[in-house]
């Protein structure tokens, strides 16, 4: 805390406030005490704060003329009482009954009742400077009283014109209560100044540039990010009316774009009314660059929280020409940034392929995004894609959501079983598409997204078109380049790599020592037709070794696995054409009913030939049903 410095225009005072001093110990040595009258007081008051004064104290006239030349310095007086004055009265009603009392007019007094209650006759000459006391005491002369009282100025004076006079001194208890008042206002001067450093620090660490103004519009504060961004120096800053520097201001609160030095600048503006404060308007100023980083920082955290492309195309696992071209194709549209539409049949890797080529391509840093079209109602897919905000319908999360979109922010976001997206869904696409913009259900705010778009089918998205089942205008701005992925009974020739490759990954994975396989099972796997594709190879290696485990497996083992028959599966010509047909990505009704009666309405059975999913099949039975 600082230090105390007391002036007193009398030696008795400054006696008695030496006494004081030494009773508050604790106080002591933050205690200075000088002796200085009216005037002379001044260099007196220089010379305590030089020294670490930050309160003054004195009394009447004298504090009167300190009060003029520090403005800026707290000042405490020492109070005179009614029993000071009354103590002073009875003193000068001993020399004579006809007393003038002759006081600066902020010294507190009860004169005129006092007059009374000490039956004399008593009159109040009031002064404001030092030079009116010698008039004042001349008038009292005049006007027949014989006895002076008053404060320092008016005794040196009346002692001086040979006039008898009587001093008002000031007791301890009016010392003492200056003395805490001081000690109150250090502390308060001490909270101010650690509240106004906080705040100086907090302003001077924010990346924002902020700056405050009064309600005059003249600028108060500013921190040094603020300088940097409008290249002034502080001292050229402070003081000017901010409309010199943002004419936009006169607009009050609001957001805008604007150059410094060829710099982009984010302007906000908040005009605040706060009765108790001098503060008229709080500016931020951020550069676009720096928003872009944050904004790139937030993205990239959906990256870390599981948003990301695990596969690349050294995962493809496969040495026909067919795959191998479908590769090469795949790796040249990645260097691109079109939309690519993938074809092909459930379970041939078009995840894989969309992953490899968002992994290659110039938003591999960016997050990969993959929804399932197929697994979202209608409602659920329009807030799970574009988002929406607080109180958008009932449910909604405090706050709000981030859409999908958003989070595929300079990424790819993968549009799987496209076909099975609603119309109304698909229309909101297509706009997305269009404008490079989403807006999230329940707002009107528009909101940019940098997306590349990666869809996958397994129908026949033209065919769809022809029937009104899939909109026309967005079908062209998907499939700018388009991926064919080859079912693998069109790469025989793979499986058994395919197969290795599962038998090594799931013997690892439970510890397990790699089955051998006999020739025949070989070329029962070889001549399966997998409707699953790949996906199926995958899923009937890991049932392989949980039936029959590191053991030797036989080719009966393995169409049993399969539950395939020896006729069936050597009767492959003909095989292969049910399949062929019924794996197209457009199954005719009449194919999928002659299917289902040959296996006695088992829909597991009949979903498994048709290469698709029981709940794939269901829900084209269940749309036939609604056509009918």
């Amino acid at each position: 805390m600082g230090k105390i410095g007391i002036i007193s225009p009398y030696r008795k005072l400054y006696y008695e406030t030496l006494s004081v001093k030494e009773e508050l110990k604790e106080l002591k040595k933050d205690i200075d005490v000088r002796i200085g009258l009216l005037s002379n007081a001044v260099d007196v008051a220089k010379d305590l704060i030089k020294n670490g004064a930050e309160v003054l104290i004195s009394r009447g006239g004298t504090l009167n003329y300190i009060r003029r030349e520090f403005p800026d310095i707290p000042l405490v007086e020492i109070e005179i009482s009614s029993y000071d004055i009354a103590e002073a009265i009875m003193e000068a009603k001993k020399i004579g009954s006809h007393i003038a009392l002759i006081i600066f007019n902020n010294m507190l007094y009860e004169g005129r009742n006092l007059a009374r209650l000490f039956d004399v006759d008593m009159k109040i000459f009031c002064i404001e400077r030092e030079e009116q006391a010698i008039d004042a005491i001349r008038k009292a002369v005049d006007e027949g009283y014989e006895v002076m009282v008053g404060g320092g100025i008016a005794n040196k004076v009346s002692t001086q014109m040979g006039i008898h006079s009587v001093l008002i001194s000031s007791g301890k208890d009016s010392i003492f209560r200056s003395i805490r008042q001081a000690q109150s206002i250090l502390r308060y001067r001490n909270d101010v100044l650690k509240q106004s450093e906080l705040i100086e620090t907090v302003m001077e660490n924010t990346p924002l540039g902020i700056l405050t103004t009064d309600r005059n519009g003249r600028i108060k504060m500013v921190n040094s990010p603020a300088l940097d961004i409008i290249k002034m120096p502080r001292e050229h800053v402070i003081g000017e009316n901010i409309e010199n520097i943002l004419p936009e201001l006169k607009d009050g609160n609001n957001s805008f774009l604007k150059e410094f030095n060829e710099n982009k600048i984010m302007v906000n503006i908040k005009c605040v009314d706060i009765v108790s404060s001098n503060i008229g308007f709080i500016v931020t100023l951020e550069e676009i660059s720096e928003i872009s980083k944050k904004e790139k920082y937030i993205r990239s955290a959906f990256v870390k929280k599981g948003h990301v492309a695990r596969f690349c195309f050294e995962h493809i696992i496969g040495e026909s020409p067919t795959i191998k071209e479908c590769i090469q194709i795949a790796k040249r549209y990645a260097g691109f940034d079109s939309t690519v539409l993938i074809f092909g049949e459930t379970g041939t890797g078009k995840e894989m392929f969309a992953q490899s080529i968002h992994n290659v391509s110039k938003r591999s840093k960016g997050p990969f995004v993959a929804v399932n079209c197929a697994s979202l109602s209608e409602t659920l897919m329009e807030s799970e894609l574009f988002g929406y905000v607080e109180g958008a319908f009932t449910g909604a999360s405090k706050g709000g959501k981030t859409g999908l979109f958003e989070m595929a922010h300079r990424g790819t976001i993968f549009l799987d079983e496209i076909s099975e997206m609603p119309l109304s869904i698909q229309a909101k696409l297509l706009r997305a598409i269009q404008e490079k913009a989403i807006m999230r259900l329940g707002d009107d705010r528009i909101i940019p997204v940098d997306v590349r778009i990666i869809a996958a089918s397994n129908k026949d998205l033209y065919k769809m078109v022809k029937r009104g089942d899939f909109r026309a205008d967005l079908y062209y701005r998907l499939s700018v380049l388009t991926l064919k992925i080859p079912p693998l009974r069109e790469r025989k020739e793979d499986v058994i790599l395919l197969f290795e490759h599962f038998l090594d990954l799931y013997s690892l994975k439970y510890h397990m020592k790699k089955p051998v396989i006999d020739r025949k099972g070989y070329d029962v796997l070889q001549n399966y037709l997998w409707p699953g594709n790949v996906r199926e190879v995958e899923n009937f290696t890991e049932r392989l070794l949980a039936a029959y485990g590191p053991s030797y497996i036989t080719g009966e083992q393995i169409m049993y696995i399969l539950d395939i028959k020896k006729e069936d599966l050597f009767n492959a010509h003909e095989n292969s054409k049910v399949m062929a047909t019924s794996s197209s990505m457009e199954l005719d009704e009449r194919e999928i009913y002659r299917i289902l009666k040959e296996n006695n309405f088992n829909k597991t059975r009949t979903a498994k030939q048709l290469g698709i999913g029981r709940t794939t099949l269901w829900r084209m039975l269940k749309k036939q049903e609604n056509l009918q």
